[in-house]
């Protein structure tokens, strides 16, 4: 995916479940599956934004998510 969309960060792929049970995002109630998620991870690997919505349509705006990346507000 990173390469087809070309994209300059990398996204992670958890088939086990692994990450989505420690950072408290599986969901028991759905039949198993992760609550729509995006952490964006700054190099220095504190957490840039953490934002958990309520459906799969539910998300920050990119202006959101990359301000918080770079530092904004």
């Amino acid at each position: 995916m990173v390469a087809k969309l070309l994209l300059p960060f990398s996204l992670l792929s958890d088939p086990a479940g692994s990450v989505i049970k420690a950072w408290d995002v599986w969901t028991d109630s759905e039949g198993g599956i992760a609550k729509p998620s995006i952490f964006a991870i700054r190099r220095d690997g504190s957490i840039a934004l953490a934002y958990i919505g309520r459906d799969f349509a539910d998300r920050p705006s990119d202006e959101e998510l990359f301000n918080s990346i770079r530092g904004g507000d």
